[in-house]
This record gives structure tokens, C-alpha cells and sequence, in this order.
């Protein structure tokens, strides 16, 4: 998947089904969590789009690493997974 497609394919997901907002103040790269943004089981339901709909494949460590709090770094974390990284 190309990186601008899987890009726009997550940050679809999370304008749909979290409802995130991204402009000039939340950004690919704000911590979504400290900006009030989003919630703990909005991390459950990233996990989970990200395992069903993308196919990423995610061991416990991954789950409990701090990668996956905005949308750049969700973006290259799927990026590292697909690559075998």
C-alpha cells in the first residue's frame, strides 16, 4: 500500500469512527491522547482497525508501545509492520 494511500486510508478511519478533527491545531503529528482528542477505547478500536481492516499483525509488545498516539506515528508503525521491521 502506498504511503499516501495508507495515510488517507487511516486518517479517514479516524475522521469517520473516532472523529477526530485534523487543521492547523491537531496535526499527523499531535499526541492525540495528551491533546484530549482521543480516549483509552479509542486506542482499542485503532487496535482493532488495524488488525481487521488493515492486516497488521501486532504482538503484546506493540500494543503497549507509545507508537501509535498520532496519526504519523500510527502511519509508520503499519509502514515498519508491512516491511517485516
Amino acid at each position: 500500500m502506498q504511503t499516501d494511500v495508507l495515510e488517507q486510508r487511516i486518517r479517514t478511519f479516524m475522521q469517520e469512527e473516532l472523529l477526530v478533527t485534523f487543521d492547523d491545531t491537531v496535526t499527523a503529528d499531535t499526541d492525540l491522547f495528551k491533546a484530549g482528542v482521543v480516549e483509552s477505547r479509542d486506542y482499542l478500536r485503532i487496535v482493532k482497525f488495524l488488525q481487521e481492516d488493515l492486516r497488521v499483525a501486532m504482538t503484546d509488545e506493540d500494543l503497549f508501545m507509545n507508537v501509535l498516539v498520532s496519526l504519523s506515528g500510527i502511519v509508520d508503525f503499519v509502514r515498519k509492520k508491512q516491511a517485516g521491521v
